[in-house]
């Protein structure tokens, strides 16, 4: 899994004032541990991963499907 694009890192803290780069860190280590397990004999442990990521975005990050949609769309890419 490759590291958030600093684009997105940046547009995300403009558009959530007070967002830290430790809780997009956390986001993100959340997300890459879910990847690592295998999904029909851990699928307990994934939706687990995948509900703490959900609580902190929703908490702290709102608007994060909004922001990255936009910073791909600046840079022509589809998501």
């Amino acid at each position: 899994m490759e590291p958030l694009d600093p684009e997105l890192r940046g547009a995300l803290k403009s558009a959530h004032p007070g967002l830290s780069d430790e809780i997009i860190d956390q986001c993100e280590v959340l997300l890459a541990k879910r990847f690592s397990y295998h999904p029909m004999k851990d699928a307990a442990l994934i939706a687990e991963l995948d509900k703490q990521r959900m609580i902190l975005i929703d908490r702290f990050i709102p608007h994060y499907g909004r922001v990255a949609i936009e910073v791909a769309a600046k840079k022509g890419q589809r998501l």
